[in-house]
């Protein structure tokens, strides 16, 4: 079989019914909106996303699957506008408390899907485009091409190294299979397939997260699972146990042996390969 004759797109979606954990609804999200803001406040992600994507003080960004402001509220402070758009009203609902909490008023927020028609609820084409973590969607081919369609300058994704922030050993220490479905090489060929010209960069999340207690630091693992058990939460503690250390400030760090990595994807949307 020849490369071209490979199917990305087609074999993207086989792979992704494999997946042991299915993706979450609007519903999902809404519930889980002011952890997850939480969650994310302790990443060093957002930091690591922007020192790559360098924006401008001109720039429009598209942000698809803006969750609670994770990237739109800091960008939001060093380019023009920011619209975020998400199909959760929650998130949606925590980003605007939070803009409003920092005075940020140049951010539009859209409750939009991928498969809606952005156009027809007045989403303009903007310099830039991003989705980042946010491609659960039924067919990448056609979210990346919408995405181009959307920006003028620059269109960026990013996408799981493997199991992404799953930890295989959580899941091995609590008695759970872990299938995490395609990661981001199936993206990179679609988009080879599509003529596009991508650059791929990884952030690599190194460091140890620190937490006031030991309740806290099992939280940061306890959302991997769907409906845990109270006997899979006693082997997932006795697993965040295992990887604890205290310090000298009593504040708790975690080592896995897992180091979370994502591929920062990037692209012009108006340039083609030969």
């Amino acid at each position: 079989m020849r490369y071209q004759d490979i199917d990305w797109n087609r074999l993207w979606q086989l792979e992704r019914q494999k997946k042991s954990r299915k993706s979450k609804t609007a519903a999902d999200w809404d519930r889980k909106a002011p952890a997850f803001a939480k969650l994310n406040e302790r990443s060093t992600y957002n930091e690591k996303f922007i020192q790559l994507l360098k924006p401008e003080p001109s720039w429009t960004i598209l942000d698809v699957g803006s969750g609670p402001g994770t990237l739109a509220i800091p960008l939001a402070k060093q380019v023009r506008h920011v619209t975020a758009l998400d199909f959760s009203a929650g998130m949606l609902d925590v980003l605007e408390q939070r803009a409003g909490e920092l005075e940020i008023a140049n951010i539009t927020t859209r409750r939009l899907s991928w498969s809606e028609d952005w156009e027809r609820h007045s989403v303009d084409r903007h310099d830039v485009a991003i989705a980042s973590r946010s491609l659960s969607v039924p067919d990448l081919r056609a979210c990346l091409a919408k995405l181009s369609d959307f920006a003028r300058r620059e269109v960026v994704v990013t996408d799981r190294v493997g199991p992404g922030p799953l930890d295989p050993d959580a899941f091995q220490a609590v008695g759970r299979g872990l299938e995490t479905g395609p990661d981001y090489i199936f993206t990179v060929n679609i988009l080879y397939q599509m003529g596009f010209l991508a650059a791929v960069d990884f952030i690599r999340l190194e460091d140890s997260h620190r937490y006031r207690s030991f309740e806290e630091a099992v939280e940061n693992y306890i959302w991997m699972f769907a409906d845990p058990t109270e006997g899979e939460r006693r082997k997932l503690e006795d697993y965040v146990r295992s990887i604890a250390r205290r310090e000298s400030d009593s504040l708790i760090t975690l080592h896995p042996r897992h180091v979370t990595t994502w591929a920062f994807i990037r692209w012009n949307p108006a340039l083609r390969r030969p």
